[in-house]
């Protein structure tokens, strides 16, 4: 019943190792997604930055753009100014479609990051509860004891 008890020891303590080990590098990844997930809104913040700052240049050319049409409407300015506009609302309507885009991929991809960290964190709790149990028979079979005694202690 001895040698039964010594390998349960062992077995023991290999579980320890094995589930603290793994539980480690589980924890690692969930941390290397929630950089990731970082990044990705670090990204998003910048877009909305440069959106606000395309946003003020249009301003001033539709004030521009207001004041030709105005000249216009007095006779003192030609036809192109309509061109103009026209030209203005349609790349208006295309940046602020480039920006939806821009912004949903940012969106999803931290959405699969924090997918990712919630899985690597699963498993990090999943293999500190094997090195628990693995500790735990470690010590219901008197391993300590048992070490002490195999390696002349």
């Amino acid at each position: 019943m001895a040698i039964v008890g010594a390998i349960a020891a062992v077995a023991g303590a290999g579980a320890a190792v094995y589930g603290t080990t793994q539980s480690v590098k589980a924890q690692k990844r969930a941390a290397n997604a929630q950089i990731g997930i970082a990044r990705e809104q670090q990204q998003q913040q910048e877009a909305s930055y440069r959106r606000q700052q395309r946003a003020s240049v249009r301003e001033a050319q539709i004030r521009r753009a207001q004041g030709m049409a105005t000249a216009q409407a007095t006779g003192v300015a030609g036809s192109s100014v309509s061109g103009g506009g026209v030209a203005s609302i349609g790349s208006q309507a295309g940046s602020a479609l480039g920006f939806g885009s821009q912004l949903s991929g940012l969106s999803s991809n931290i959405t699969n990051l924090g997918i990712s960290a919630s899985g690597f964190q699963q498993q990090a709790n999943m293999f500190s509860g094997i090195a628990q149990i693995g500790g735990n028979v470690f010590q219901a079979f008197n391993g300590p004891a048992r070490l002490q005694t195999m390696f002349g202690g």
